[in-house]
């Protein structure tokens, strides 16, 4: 990477540590469009200058007026404007309503911004461009110093990682003074956010109160802990890795093998138990919980039930998950197995060829024909709006006036077990095939058999 230099040894050490950040984490490929996120304030006028200066790249700066600090995010906007303007770059510009949508989706004002300035970011990136934001060193430390103080595994002590897809930070680095010392060196003005100063905000108080502190028993704090974070990060990574490599170990399609995961050590287990639910759902597991779910794998048997709703369970020999969707749960379908899940095993097998022609003998409701199955198929429970061509009557209906009819009360409705393939049901436990799953005696058959657990 090339950028035009020249100054003194200080400001050169500066950007020396800026462009090793770029080189050592590959953030900007030869020619990459790069949209560079700009509020005014320092670190990021010191980003958009920093960025400016590497030849090759094609860059856009973006900024967001988010509505909340009426006269002065005016100020910003126009202040970006012109910089932009009379330094030749290219500039996008969103004016948001935050208040209101934070209200209309019942979020945090500044969880409801970041989601508004990154969506505006993607939006202007497409597939391929690079989004560049001005997280630094400073802002990386008060993240990990208010994880400590919230609670946290080793994740959080990772601080703000330098790439996370194509989100890039180039500053992440360089403390928040270093960027002053740049800004004042090249004359980059700036605006300065009053809210910035208010102790409202946990991260300024973090930032005005703690960090000075840390400074006065060592003034390096931010870059020892710079260097702990970097520590840990490769730490973490190299556990999360063997904890995937087990998964695909483990990994059966009805769950995971208890006796491998047992194998696993603690804190490679946690980070196995931890990738399972967030494969099941978007949830975090507090630190409770998470011990929890590894002494229910110790345990093999019994389950729990986390964050979100998700209950976790041991059966059989499997640890799995069921979503928190009520009364819901998801195999594929891949006769001969068995599968097993909120308290009942489904077993389906292939007839053999001597039993095919005694089908009509059979409980024929559990049989379909297996010709017709693809590795689309899904064992699931019912859903709003399911409809339902039973085999013999020719004629469809909502599962709901089907259920009527057949006189199955509304409690045992939601745990009846369904067979569907894109969208079409070709099985319903108690009721039998479709008429187009229906088995004959020439047909290759599949035998399905709904097991209840002991409560």
């Amino acid at each position: 990477m090339r950028i035009d230099t020249g100054a003194p040894e200080a400001v050169s050490k500066i950007e020396q540590k800026l462009v090793s950040a770029v080189e050592r984490h590959r953030m900007i490929p030869e020619g990459a469009y790069v949209v560079a996120g700009v509020s005014g304030g320092a670190d990021s006028m010191a980003l958009l200058h920093f960025l400016s200066r590497i030849e090759g790249i094609r860059l856009l700066a973006a900024h967001v007026n988010h509505g909340l600090r009426g006269a002065e995010a005016d100020r910003d906007e126009g202040f970006v404007r012109d910089w932009c303007a009379a330094h030749g770059i290219a500039l996008e510009i969103l004016h948001a309503d935050v208040a209101r949508l934070a209200r209309e989706q019942k979020q945090g004002i500044e969880e409801c911004g970041r989601a508004v300035r990154y969506r505006f970011f993607e939006d202007l990136a497409g597939t391929d461009g690079r989004i560049a934001t001005a997280h630094t060193l400073s802002d990386s430390v008060e993240t990990v110093i208010y994880h400590l103080a919230t609670g946290t595994a080793a994740a959080g002590l990772c601080g703000i990682p330098p790439v996370r897809g194509n989100i890039i930070r180039p500053l992440i680095g360089i403390t928040r003074r270093e960027v002053e010392e740049y800004c004042e060196y090249y004359s980059i003005p700036f605006q300065t956010d009053s809210t910035n100063f208010s102790r409202e905000y946990a991260r300024n108080r973090i930032r005005l109160d703690i960090v000075p502190v840390l400074r006065e028993l060592n003034p390096a704090a931010e870059q020892a802990i710079g260097r702990m974070t970097e520590a840990v990060s490769q730490d973490n990574a190299y556990l999360d890795g063997l904890a995937l490599e087990a998964l695909e170990q483990a990994s059966r399609w009805n769950g995971y093998a208890v006796d491998r995961l047992r194998e696993l050590a603690d804190p490679v287990l946690a980070r196995a138990v931890r990738e399972i639910v967030g494969r099941t759902e978007r949830v975090r597991l507090s630190a409770e919980q998470l011990l929890g779910a590894v002494r229910l794998v110790r345990e093999g048997q019994g389950a729990l039930s986390v964050a979100g709703g998700v209950n976790l369970r041991v059966e059989n020999g499997y640890f799995f998950a069921v979503p928190a969707r009520k009364n819901e749960w998801i195999f594929p379908f891949i006769p001969p197995q068995t599968l097993t899940g909120d308290g009942r095993t489904v077993i389906i097998r292939m007839l053999p060829r001597e039993d095919r022609g005694k089908i009509h003998n059979l409980l024929s409701q559990n049989v379909i024909d297996y010709a017709i199955i693809s590795d689309t198929a899904v064992i699931r429970t019912r859903r709003p709006g399911d409809s339902f061509r039973p085999a013999g009557r020719g004629v469809t209906k909502s599962l709901k006036k089907l259920f009527n009819e057949m006189g199955i009360p509304p409690s045992a409705r939601d745990s009846l077990v369904i067979l569907e393939q894109e969208g079409e049901i070709l099985w319903i436990e108690g009721i039998g095939p479709s008429e187009r799953a229906a088995a004959g005696p020439e047909s290759n058959a599949a035998w399905i058999e709904v097991r209840k657990h002991p409560s």
